[in-house]
């Protein structure tokens, strides 16, 4: 996968910069989530085997409070998240918006001329939208699930080696086959995407010139390639809408495989007594805590691959400059 991190990096430093302040604060808060997702499961396993009586000390009220306590602050923390996200993601792009209308605005008369209103409000608004959740939490969220993931296979190898080389190679397997989908269905979300900005351009272009279009008796040769845009953009979201189920699918898949192996794994550790029952819940919800920062990666890197369209657009726009020099 080709990914311009050197453009991604600039395009960032520029706009997010003003708000080092918003960014610096969704940093800690997305590493707190990761804190608290890892360390409770810990507390149910303690409480599983308290219970059970495999081991002895602890108080299982006391236990089931700090759980409760501690869900209730990730909850919290995430919607924190969200929201300082969505003010960051709004202040960039509004700014990114405000220099793309200036840049356009200082253009001559044959720029204007030579595209429609509805391909202008695709580019300055639809790309700079594209590019909302690349500047809340894209690139902070794709380190953060790393991590996560890291941490997850850490925590199994030191409940049990098997447990954790099992659960690396079970996710290396599904980041190559979620990849390669991807690879697959990315050529067809972009051909969608141009097939709905020409659509739409076409649209505008239209109302634009109702009156020229009826005066020149073109009416029919305008209802006649509106009906073939309408087919070809059908096609489009058509083969989009099934690559989009062919990649669910394979995600359920995946969870499903992921599922029968830790169930599998779990089994033959405690009946072999290398670990308690508590264990055994914890590398069955560890396999769950895998599962969505591998989907997440793999949606994430998919939103950086459409991101680099969007920037290409953008970068494209603010490089045209005017024919007539103002003197």
């Amino acid at each position: 996968m080709n990914i311009p991190v050197r453009r991604y990096l600039a395009l960032l430093a520029r706009y997010l910069k003003p708000q080092w302040s918003r960014v610096a604060l969704l940093s800690l808060l997305l590493g707190g989530t990761i804190g608290l997702q890892l360390y409770n499961p810990q507390i149910l396993r303690r409480f599983l085997e308290v219970a059970t009586g495999e081991v002895e000390g602890g108080s299982l009220g006391a236990m089931a409070v700090l759980f409760i306590a501690l869900a209730l602050v990730q909850q919290l923390v995430t919607a924190l998240a969200r929201y300082v996200g969505e003010q960051v993601s709004w202040a960039a792009t509004n700014e990114l918006r405000a220099d793309l209308a200036a840049h356009c605005l200082k253009l001559d008369l044959s720029f204007h001329k030579s595209r429609t209103p509805g391909e202008m409000v695709e580019r300055i608004d639809g790309d700079v939208t594209a590019l909302s959740n690349f500047f809340s939490q894209m690139v902070i969220d794709l380190a953060s699930n790393v991590i996560l993931m890291v941490g997850v296979l850490a925590l199994l190898f030191r409940e049990d080696w098997r447990a954790g080389l099992t659960m690396t190679l079970f996710a290396g397997f599904t980041l190559y086959l979620l990849g390669a989908i991807q690879a697959w269905a990315v050529p067809i979300w972009t051909q969608q995407r141009q097939a709905t900005a020409e659509f739409f351009g076409f649209v505008g272009e239209t109302l634009g010139g109702t009156e020229a279009i009826r005066s020149a008796g073109a009416v029919g040769h305008v209802i006649h390639r509106f009906q073939r845009m309408i087919q070809s953009l059908y096609r489009t979201n058509v083969r989009s809408g099934m690559t989009g189920a062919v990649m669910w699918g394979s995600s359920q898949a995946v969870v499903a495989l992921g599922r029968s192996i830790a169930m599998g794994l779990g089994a033959y550790l405690y009946f072999g007594d290398a670990i308690t029952a508590g264990t055994v819940y914890l590398i069955f919800h560890y396999t769950e805590l895998l599962r969505r920062p591998i989907e997440q990666i793999r949606t994430q890197l998919q939103d950086l691959q459409k991101a680099g369209a969007s920037i290409d657009r953008v970068e494209e726009l603010l490089q045209i400059s005017s024919k007539v020099e103002d003197g």
